[in-house]
């Protein structure tokens, strides 16, 4: 075998220092803002339990920026604060005034007992349109995440598929969208 034979000359290496680039590119910062929500301990167990494929930052994040099917915004106040009138949960109340139950249960106040703050970082355009979102509803960015958590958990997949056609047809007879259906029984 034949080796080549190398020497300790800095010619090359000068020429390759000179040749390098120094600079390396900072990586593109993501802005990330911070909001604040809270809910109780056993909530957030409940939620784990119910989404284990999700973080519960994650399930936060993403209720706070989808929307809940078949259920507006705008009722969502109207609904926790009626639920917490009538001391229950926000689905037994929904499901009261569609007619689907007689008469919700009071809710079992060790419930709520255990409230802890919690912080979740998302990009400024979410925080931006969650801040919008709480703003068209007159609320505090806090009192909505609140309110959007719990709704998201308990009102997500409320209604079945059959009680959804029913109440397809009856917004039918009031040339209303099934979504604007629901939210006037519900309101009133």
């Amino acid at each position: 075998m034949d080796f080549k034979r190398a020497s300790n000359s800095t010619d090359k290496l000068e020429e390759f220092i000179a040749g390098a680039d120094t600079q390396k590119e900072a990586p593109a910062k993501k802005s990330k803002a911070a909001i604040g929500t809270k809910f109780s301990k056993e909530l957030a167990v409940k939620i784990r339990k119910k989404y284990p494929t999700y973080t519960l930052a994650k399930f936060i994040e993403l209720a706070l920026t989808t929307p809940i099917p078949h259920i507006k915004d705008d009722v969502l106040i109207t609904i926790y604060d009626q639920a917490k009138w009538f001391n229950t949960s926000m689905s037994e109340f929904v499901r009261f005034k569609m007619g689907l139950i007689e008469a919700p249960q009071p809710n079992d106040p060790k419930d709520m007992q255990h409230i802890k703050n919690y912080i979740v970082f998302v990009s400024d355009a979410k925080k931006e349109k969650i801040r919008q979102i709480a703003e068209n509803l007159e609320v505090s960015i806090l009192t909505y995440s609140d309110v959007k958590i719990l709704a998201t958990y308990e009102l997500k997949d409320i209604f079945t598929f059959d009680e959804l056609m029913q109440f397809k047809a009856e917004a039918n007879n009031y040339d209303l969208d099934t979504d604007e259906y629901i939210a006037m029984r519900i309101r009133g």
